[in-house]
C-alpha cells in the first residue's frame, strides 16, 4: 500500500535522532562552568523536550541556582549554546529505522521535510555528520520563521512550499509540541513512542498512528 500522503514532515530530536548524549554533554559543561555539579545522562534526558531555554531553566533549578531571566541567565544560555554546538557530533545518532524510512519515502516520491525547533545554525552540521544533507526537500528550524512549533506556521509554511494543503501532509513527532502544531495546522499526525515526550499522553493526542519504529509509518513496506 502506498503512503497516503504527498509529504511527510519530521521532527528531529527524539524522532529521527537520539541527541540526548550530546545534549547532556553540553548541559554538564555549562553547569560545571557555572560552579555546579554535572548530572547523569538519564537525569538530563528527562529535562529535554521543550526547547533549550526551558532545558537550561530545569538544569539550573535542579542545581539550586537562581533561574530568573536576566543578564546572568542570558550568559548561561550563551554558554549552553556554545557547548551545544560543540556537542553536535555526539548528537548525530539516528534511531533504528530512521534512515530506512527516509529512503522508503524517497522511493515512493514522497516529499520529505524537516520541521524542528533546533536553531538553523545547528542543523547543517548535524545533517552532514549523519550524511543526510540530501534527504530533505525542505528544512525549517526554530529560527527560520518568526514562529516556531507549537505554532502551526512552520507546518503550514512547508505545506505551502510544496503546493499542498495540510491534509495532504503528515507530521511525525514525539512530543506535545509536535501534536499541538499539527492540530492547529489541521495536519494529520503520527507519533513515535520513544523520544522526549515527558508526561505527554500519546494515546490522547488523536494521532493516526503511534509507532515504535519509523519503518512502521502508514504505507511503508
Amino acid at each position: 500500500m502506498p503512503v497516503p500522503y504527498r509529504a511527510v514532515l519530521f521532527d528531529l530530536d527524539g524522532t529521527l535522532i537520539d541527541s540526548a548524549v550530546g545534549i547532556a554533554d553540553a548541559v554538564n559543561h555549562t553547569l560545571r562552568e557555572l560552579g555546579h555539579t554535572g548530572e547523569d545522562e538519564a537525569t538530563v534526558r528527562a529535562w529535554i523536550g521543550d526547547g533549550a531555554r526551558l532545558l537550561l531553566h530545569r538544569a539550573l533549578q535542579h542545581a539550586g541556582a537562581d533561574v530568573a531571566d536576566g543578564p546572568d541567565f542570558e550568559d548561561a544560555y550563551a554558554r549552553l549554546m556554545r557547548h551545544y554546538g560543540d556537542s553536535l557530533p555526539l548528537q548525530a545518532r539516528a534511531y533504528p529505522g530512521a534512515c530506512e524510512a527516509l529512503e522508503a519515502l524517497r522511493q515512493q516520491d514522497i516529499r520529505i521535510a524537516l520541521c524542528t525547533n533546533k536553531p538553523e545554525r545547528f542543523i547543517a552540521p548535524l545533517l552532514q555528520a549523519l550524511d543526510w544533507r540530501e534527504r530533505f526537500d525542505a528544512i525549517v528550524g526554530g529560527d527560520t520563521l518568526p514562529q516556531r512549533k507549537p505554532d502551526p506556521e512552520p507546518l503550514l509554511h512547508i505545506a505551502g512550499k510544496f503546493g499542498l494543503i495540510p491534509a495532504q501532509c503528515l507530521m511525525v513527532g514525539d512530543s506535545r509540541t509536535d501534536a499541538e502544531a499539527a492540530d492547529a495546522a489541521g495536519m494529520p499526525l503520527a507519533l513515535v513512542d520513544y523520544g522526549y515526550r515527558r508526561d505527554f499522553d500519546l494515546d490522547a493526542a488523536g494521532a493516526c498512528a503511534i509507532v515504535g519504529d519509523l519503518r512502521q509509518l502508514p504505507g511503508l513496506p
